[in-house]
């Protein structure tokens, strides 16, 4: 693999804030005043822990892309705050934790794994469990003609697995994009949604097949759904797309090949875990993660490839974006209220 240039762009900028280390108070003031714009947070009783997080939020084009640790607490969204928004609908995938409570005034529970539809009209009241959610807010003039209103919080299991695969794919590749390419990825989702939300195009989406793309489409889908497996192999892709595996080998051909696309793709991946503000883990860790045998061999491969180090790689990413960022809860807040 070829070096790939690192220093043009920082990325897109964000806005993040950790509570992480603050006293208890101080914590969840600045929480409550990060979340006022949407929500009323508090404690789950009079006597349990006052509430803190962590939020890191993009914005992509008209769109906002943010990740959120809360800590157990209550979250309520009242008239007030439904009325001094926009209109815009968040799709919302919970990598763990849990909701309970009511969203639009009826009972709501929302688990790990699954994606809910909740719209900005919504009133909310409930309680979050110790949660890691990540989520994508889409104002409502993308989705005109579409039956969001009909169609509940939760997705049937077909959308929620591509929705999931989706929103989780679209912020793995937020600390790398390019501002200019930013519109360009904001109309990927909406067209995604479109398509996935058509009810005239519920037989395609049920098959998996259309979603994808193409066959070729449909293997990357299912290499970059399975870069921790040790196991991923020539065999493994065609056994799950259900071809033989002289047809994968001649799909992957003008990529170099089926095992040469994969570990380009692991690589990608610790690339833009690395620039993520939300990641904590080591490279070691990272190396694990994805699968590769050592951390020498993650390193001397990552060199390769971005001519820098994965440990000089990250610092000088997160510096550049720390300049980047400047501004950008002013833009996005104003986002939330006016847009």
């Amino acid at each position: 693999m070829g070096a790939e240039d690192t220093t043009a762009e920082a990325g897109l900028p964000y806005f993040f804030l950790t509570t992480s280390g603050l006293p208890p108070g101080e914590a969840f003031e600045r929480w409550r005043t990060l979340m006022a714009p949407m929500y009323e947070v508090g404690p789950t009783t009079p006597s349990a822990l006052l509430p803190f997080g962590t939020n890191v939020a993009y914005q992509i084009g008209d769109l906002v892309a943010h990740r959120t640790l809360l800590s157990t607490q209550r979250i309520q969204r009242d008239r007030r705050r439904v009325e001094a928004g926009p209109d815009h609908f968040l799709f919302q995938l919970w990598r763990s934790g849990r909701y309970r409570g009511t969203i639009a005034g009826r009972p709501a529970s929302v688990s790990a794994g699954a994606v809910a539809l909740i719209g900005r009209r919504h009133l909310l009241d409930g309680m979050f469990d110790r949660a890691d959610t990540t989520g994508l807010v889409v104002p409502c003039t993308h989705l005109h003609g579409l039956p969001l209103e009909e169609h509940g919080l939760l997705f049937d299991a077909a959308r929620n697995r591509l929705l999931a695969t989706q929103i989780l794919s679209i912020y793995r590749r937020l600390p790398t994009t390019r501002p200019d390419d930013a519109p360009a990825l904001a109309n990927e989702f909406v067209t995604f949604l479109r398509r996935l939300l058509d009810p005239s195009q519920t037989s395609d989406v049920l098959d998996g097949r259309e979603l994808d793309g193409s066959l070729m489409a449909l293997a990357k889908t299912i290499v970059r759904a399975n870069l921790s497996r040790p196991d991923l192999s020539p065999e493994f892709i065609a056994g799950q797309m259900l071809v033989s595996r002289s047809t994968l080998y001649r799909l992957f051909e003008p990529e170099g090949g089926v095992m040469y696309f994969v570990q380009g793709e692991r690589l990608k991946a610790v690339r833009d875990a690395l620039a993520d503000p939300m990641e904590t883990r080591t490279i070691g860790r990272l190396g694990e993660v994805f699968a590769f045998s050592s951390v020498s061999q993650l390193s001397r491969s990552f060199r390769n490839r971005y001519g820098s180090s994965p440990q000089a790689w990250r610092g000088e990413r997160r510096v550049a974006q720390r300049i980047g960022s400047q501004g950008t809860l002013k833009h996005v807040w104003a986002w939330l209220r006016e847009t």
